[in-house]
């Protein structure tokens, strides 16, 4: 009886499968972060009002309301650009991390403030809003393993 050990594995992809899932989800992660910017610099007073209300984030609140949207837009140009799109996902994974924290946080802290996301993403809950965020880490980690 023989055994051979070449057999690929089911899951296995292409090298190109691999590139078009993780141009998706790069696309995905600026689709977010230009929709999330915008929607704040658009609503620029009142993101910084609710930033203000903020315990653990209202004493910097003015300099916040302008370095996130800020950090999505550099963000989105990093996803953008073939040389640092790794980067750009490395980061993208940070920020969702840290904003993550920030939303256990919240949540720990009894705190009833509106999410200022905009749009669809502020009808959620906080808890909604941790697996959101969740889905995005998961789709971080994806692409980086798939982009190695």
């Amino acid at each position: 009886m023989e055994t051979t050990f070449n057999k690929k594995p089911a899951l296995s992809l292409s090298t190109k499968k691999k590139e078009i899932i993780f141009d998706v989800i790069t696309f995905i992660f600026i689709m977010l972060f230009v929709y999330t910017a915008s929607n704040k610099l658009m609503t620029h007073e009142s993101f910084m009002k609710v930033l203000g209300r903020s315990p653990l984030l209202g004493p910097f609140h003015v300099l916040l309301s302008y370095l996130i949207p800020a950090v999505e837009t550099i963000l989105s140009g990093l996803l953008l650009v073939n040389r640092t799109k790794r980067l750009g996902l490395i980061l993208s994974l940070a920020l969702m991390l840290v904003f993550t924290v920030y939303l256990i946080y919240m949540i720990n802290s009894g705190a009833t403030l509106p999410c200022m996301c905009g749009g669809v993403i502020s009808l959620l809950s906080w808890k909604q809003h941790i697996f959101f965020n969740l889905g995005f880490i998961v789709l971080a980690i994806a692409g980086l393993r798939l982009h190695k």
